[in-house]
């Protein structure tokens, strides 16, 4: 009977495991995909901006509001509380208009995301509270449709590539199991928890403002959301009961979200 058992937990295991590797599997496979019809996508916007008559570049620089879609829980706690961050948003902008109204636009930017997470609720002045911080290289794809006379009002939807440059951990744990309140640093380096690359899609509104013939100065607004996941799912069994140094922090079905608001110039390089 205990050689039946434990060859059916083995086996157990093993399917597990086999289904696990799968997924993994699947999900590189994606990934792959995504990332070559991007990059496909993208040779194609830059041989026509090649070509192009009516290019525009320009920098911009911002501040953008970032939190996550999914769930987050420092080890094997179940009552995180999670809240938006601020960072920075800065890069290079390439625009080429097609028409009076349609304009191909890519950039090239530098992204701060991240969120910041506590224990709901505090206990005693206990509990635990920290951040997660990540720095990406973004390139965008999109479609504008503008419209004005001088001033030009525009809205756009497209695409997006994200590459992983850097990604930092801050987590405070407080117990107060003695007479004096503890403060212990858990901070540690989160990178491996995080996905290389991420694919989303944005959304957003601006004004381009005419400086002069060849210069405009541009506000603008947009939602990012990512599509693929920014954390690997956490494969681990957790005892609900015990609390383990090792044990790692829970992240399941994560995806970035943000805002960003930024400021810019762009400059005409020819006109038809």
């Amino acid at each position: 009977m205990i050689v039946k058992k434990n060859c059916k937990e083995g086996q157990s295991v093993y399917t597990h495991a086999v289904e696990v590797k799968e997924s993994l599997k699947n999900q590189y496979f994606d990934y792959i995909s995504l990332k070559k019809i991007f990059l496909f996508l993208l040779f194609i916007f830059l041989s026509s901006f090649l070509f192009a008559q009516n290019l525009s570049i320009g920098l911009k620089d911002g501040v953008s509001w970032s939190s996550i879609n999914g769930s987050y829980n420092f080890a094997n706690f179940d009552n995180s509380v999670i809240e938006k961050v601020t960072g920075h948003s800065f890069g290079l902008i390439i625009n080429y208009q097609i028409s009076n109204h349609f304009v191909l636009a890519t950039e090239l930017n530098i992204d701060e995301r991240g969120f910041d997470f506590k224990i709901d609720p505090d206990y005693n002045g206990g509990g635990y509270w920290g951040n997660y911080n990540m720095k990406y290289l973004t390139i965008p794809l999109a479609i504008n449709y503008q419209f004005g006379n001088s001033i030009k009002y525009y809205g756009y939807t497209g695409i997006y590539m994200s590459i992983l440059l850097k990604a930092e951990n801050q987590t405070s744990f407080a117990t107060s199991a003695t007479s004096t309140l503890r403060i212990y640093d858990y901070s540690y380096d989160p990178t491996d928890e995080f996905n290389k690359y991420e694919f989303g899609g944005t959304v957003g509104i601006g004004i381009k403002i005419p400086v002069c013939k060849e210069v405009s100065f541009i506000i603008d607004t947009r939602y990012n959301f990512g599509l693929t996941k920014a954390a690997k799912n956490t494969e681990y069994n957790y005892d609900p009961n015990l609390w383990g140094r090792g044990d790692p922090n829970n992240f399941q079905n994560v995806y970035n979200r943000s805002i960003n608001f930024s400021l810019g110039v762009l400059y005409k390089i020819n006109n038809k």
